[in-house]
């Protein structure tokens, strides 16, 4: 009956009827493309969780499923509940690749607990294997002896020698040959959460544009063909290679550049002067800072600074990790030795890479930490910018004049378990990020600039009776009768006004305020984050 109703309908209704119906199906199937990416990729704060990547946000990170990021530590509750919150923040983050905490000195009814507990994390529901091959969006987990100095007592040399077990210890790869060798492997620290995921690709795509703003003149931004500002890096610096690849390692810039280069010259400070490299490297040695005869290869103070004053993050082939790791592990207690303190073990990373002329690519983007530091190796110019008045746009396009306080801009929008509004709108601008913006604006009014790879929270946080400090946090904090970390972001923003209205302060105080503000308003979130995610996939699955 249909079919003849049609054939005997004139063409212009008939066509008009099969537009229509074609329109339908369209439309019925971009709502089923919608539900299946929302499905994929949670976007809520709060609950929603971390979901898997579509091809689209995959395409717009830039490669981070092809990069392993590993993180090494003890077996203390103390590093145990940084492990899991650096995890979920790798994953919110919109981290496509393997993560894989390294774990030193477990006994084994310890080893079999933390097994038991985490084999549900990001695994949707399955038990995910253990192995130090992590798959899907699980944690892979891999076991080592401790191998901690003085005793036990220095336990950072953990660090060297969990990831030289792990790394020898493979016997598969997530991506790249089978031999491991075109895998980039990138180690962080445990304290840290990610903002953004980690890419291989360093300047390929991007045009250097030099900073042109007071107090920042010596640094360089990295901009995209969109505009957006993807990288932030000293200048004088090496050029910046296209991406991680063997022989090209990249990592974040640290303020105490390579004073080890200028050990027992006039140059060396007190902790050098004595400093005999000679018995950390070995004669003849590229890492050692006497010209040669010869001509052979050595090592300046310039040299050091511009390409091995490296610290978390490291990336690198793991073909390139497998050479640097040996020399790291053996050079660590040579260090130590001469320099017994808490950087002994970055001091002889540096040694070792400059031993096997392992150039790193310095960037300030990859982390901040330090909100009363002035140097220009933390990516702090970026948060700096929060505090900057805009005009924003209506929905006509054009300006309005609402210039109100600014400096609040770091916390306002936030709650105890989501992000600012500007830090929302910043990750929207990049495409990448499991958050929602809770109260949209217009995208289009002037936000182009970029977030740090990561929050290292290794200082203390305080501001506006809100405290944070990562020895303070309970080492049981993540268990499913977990309470979220008090955070009360109206106090928050009336004390960033005040801030912001005392003309007392100077410029400097106010930027370390500020920048404290900023901190508070994303690690509290970002943990209370990581707990709502944790009791999804573990409480859940053991109830």
């Amino acid at each position: 009956m249909g079919r003849r109703t049609i054939a005997n309908a004139s063409p212009a209704r008939a066509l008009a009827s099969a537009l229509a119906s074609l329109l339908a199906v369209a439309w019925v199937a971009s709502l089923f493309r919608l539900a299946i990416r929302l499905h994929r990729l949670d976007l809520g704060g709060g609950g929603g969780g971390v979901g898997r990547l579509g091809e689209d946000d995959r395409r717009v990170r830039g490669g981070s499923e092809d990069v392993h990021v590993v993180f090494s530590t003890d077996c203390s509750g103390y590093q145990h509940w940084q492990s899991i919150a650096s995890y979920y923040s790798l994953r919110r983050a919109g981290h496509a690749g393997s993560i894989t905490r390294i774990v030193s000195g477990c006994t084994r009814e310890r080893e079999g607990e933390i097994r038991s507990e985490l084999r549900y994390l990001g695994a949707g529901g399955r038990s995910s294997s253990s192995s130090s091959s992590s798959s899907s969006l699980s944690l892979g987990l891999h076991f080592t002896p401790s191998h901690a100095l003085g005793g036990g007592r220095y336990k950072y040399s953990n660090k060297p020698g969990g990831m030289l077990d792990w790394i020898v210890n493979r016997t598969t790869t997530t991506t790249g040959a089978s031999d491991g060798s075109s895998e980039v492997v990138a180690l962080v620290d445990p304290d840290m959460l990610a903002m953004r995921p980690v890419v291989s690709g360093l300047g390929e795509g991007l045009t250097p544009r030099p900073v042109d703003g007071e107090g920042y003149r010596d640094l360089v931004e990295y901009v995209d063909d969109r505009g957006n500002v993807a990288l932030l890096r000293r200048g004088g610096l090496p050029p910046l290679p296209p991406r991680v690849a063997d022989g090209i390692a990249a990592g974040q810039h640290f303020g105490l550049g390579g004073m080890w280069a200028s050990a027992g010259t006039n140059r060396a400070g007190p902790d050098f002067r004595d400093f005999d490299l000679t018995s950390v490297c070995g004669k003849g040695s590229p890492c050692l800072n006497v010209p040669r005869d010869d001509g052979a290869a050595h090592t300046t103070r310039e040299l050091a600074d511009a390409s091995y004053a490296a610290g978390p993050i490291y990336i690198a082939t793991t073909g390139d990790w497998f050479a640097l790791l040996h020399r790291w592990y053996d050079f660590t207690p040579r260090v130590h030795a001469q320099y017994p303190k808490l950087l002994a073990e970055m001091f002889a990373f540096a040694m070792a890479a400059a031993d096997m002329r392992l150039k790193f690519a310095l960037s300030s983007s990859y982390m901040v930490s330090d909100p009363h530091t002035m140097s220009m190796t933390e990516s702090w110019m970026w948060i700096d910018e929060y505090g900057e008045a805009v005009q924003p746009t209506n929905a006509e396009g054009n300006k309005e004049d609402r210039r109100g306080k600014s400096l609040r801009r770091v916390c306002e929008g936030s709650t105890p378990d989501s992000l600012p509004i500007v830090t929302t709108r910043r990750m929207e601008n990049y495409g990448y990020g499991n958050y929602r913006n809770r109260r949209r604006r217009n995208r289009h009014d002037g936000v182009k600039a970029a977030l740090p790879t990561f929050l290292h929270y290794c200082q203390n946080y305080k501001l506006a009776n809100h405290t944070f400090a990562k020895r303070k946090v309970p080492h049981d904090f993540f268990r499913c009768d977990g309470s979220l970390l008090a955070f009360d972001v109206s106090a928050m923003v009336k004390e960033l006004d005040s801030i912001e209205d005392d003309v007392a302060l100077s410029s400097i105080d106010r930027k370390r305020r500020t920048r404290t503000g900023f901190m508070l308003c994303h690690i509290i979130p970002l943990m209370n984050m990581a707990l709502i995610d944790y009791k999804r996939d573990v409480c859940e699955k053991k109830a």
